[in-house]
């Protein structure tokens, strides 16, 4: 009889909710194109219009500062790539992003530096945190952006990102905040957090894969990455994927409705599911477990042990997880996030990703911890 499998890797991408999968069928029965006049083409351009309004509340923003894409990297390369070759100010040409960023921003940033600007990572402390000092060095009236992500998508640590961007405001620099990771478990009001940017992803809170958000606080003027139609107010041209964002609309809505709660009982599994793996696994550590970070995931490095190896008996025995971010999956090499931190060569090696989402059951966690302990003293 084949055993239930345990999905532990919400981080990498999440089902679709049941609100998101209702709003998408609902907007493929009358899927035209928005920007056609007639009677078909209205309708499908009021379900965009009603997904960016709703959007934009959830964001804090107004309608008219919200820009759909096609997921978190392309609203991260928008956001990097499109404010900095829009810019006029030859005095402001220094990025500043964190060492751990997804490589998204970090990609996006090093095609800059063959554009004339001095892209500067920043340093990490051993749990993850940004260095304070080393920002305040940096940070100069010749910065024109600093990117740093809300919480890291491997181990969860979060940056104060108010208090970064209320800094970066003073010295005259845009700040973009990838919120992909965070936007099912924290208000992503760019208000509150203060930011010029935001990136979120669809597929991190329940909205099928292949549609995202850049949000904007004000007026930034963004070079397009994709020529073509006026759509996105010029910033995006083809099509909209007006099922894709319904989807994401619904489910940002639901995610929001249900956060508290949410927060609350995964925060506990998570405690607990550390907790038991502490106790039977020697030498587990724990990456970024003295940071504040997002309730749902789990980072452990092991000694002893190759990730792929581990990540491959786990799958054996139904438990899906990962070693970090997957877009990087599949390609087993030390995560730069986790070398950042600097841990020893050899834990970087035995690094494990375990993810979580409001409908994880306590009782498959329970099992998939006894597991995970008995995958690892076969595999050592």
């Amino acid at each position: 009889m084949m055993r239930e499998r345990i999905y532990l890797d919400h981080a990498a991408t999440t089902p679709i909710s049941a609100a998101a999968r209702d709003a998408y069928l609902h907007a493929i029965e009358s899927d035209f194109n928005p920007s056609s006049l007639h009677a078909e083409g209205r309708a499908a351009h009021a379900l965009l219009d009603d997904a960016r309004d709703r959007v934009a509340r959830a964001l804090g923003v107004p309608r008219k500062n919200i820009r759909f894409t096609g997921g978190g990297s392309e609203s991260d390369s928008l956001a990097i790539l499109g404010a900095a070759r829009s810019t006029r100010d030859r005095s402001r040409r220094r990025i500043l992003v964190s060492a751990t960023e997804h490589h998204a921003v970090l990609h996006a940033a090093r095609a800059l530096a063959g554009e004339g600007f001095e892209i500067v990572a920043l340093p990490v402390d051993g749990e993850g945190r940004l260095d304070a000092d080393a920002y305040r060095r940096e940070l100069d009236e010749r910065t024109f952006l600093v990117s740093i992500h809300l919480a890291n998508n491997e181990t969860g640590v979060l940056q104060p990102i108010p208090a970064l961007a209320a800094l970066a405001g003073s010295a005259g620099a845009l700040f973009h905040t990838d919120a992909v990771q965070a936007a099912r478990w924290i208000d992503c009001s760019l208000e509150t957090l203060g930011v010029d940017l935001l990136s979120i992803s669809g597929h991190k809170f329940g909205a099928p894969k292949g549609v995202g958000v850049l949000a904007m606080r004000g007026a930034i003027a963004l070079e397009p990455l994709i020529y073509g139609g006026g759509q996105e107010y010029g910033a995006r041209a083809g099509t909209e994927n007006v099922p894709g964002i319904s989807a994401l609309a619904a489910a940002l809505d639901r995610a929001i409705e249900g956060r508290f709660e949410a927060v609350r009982r995964v925060t506990a599994l998570r405690e607990s599911f550390e907790e038991r793996a502490r106790r039977a696994i020697s030498g587990l550590h724990v990456n970024g477990a003295a940071a504040l970070r997002l309730p749902n995931i789990s980072s452990f490095a092991i000694p002893g042990i190759e990730s792929e190896a581990l990540l491959m008996r786990l799958d054996l025995d139904g438990i899906a997880a990962s070693a970090g971010s997957a877009c990087t999956s599949g390609v087993f090499e030390p995560s730069h996030a986790i070398a950042a931190m600097g841990l020893d060569a050899a834990l970087q090696r035995g690094v494990v990703r375990f993810s979580f989402s409001p409908d994880t059951e306590e009782r498959a966690l329970a099992a998939a911890g006894e597991i995970f302990a008995r995958a690892v003293d076969r595999v050592r």
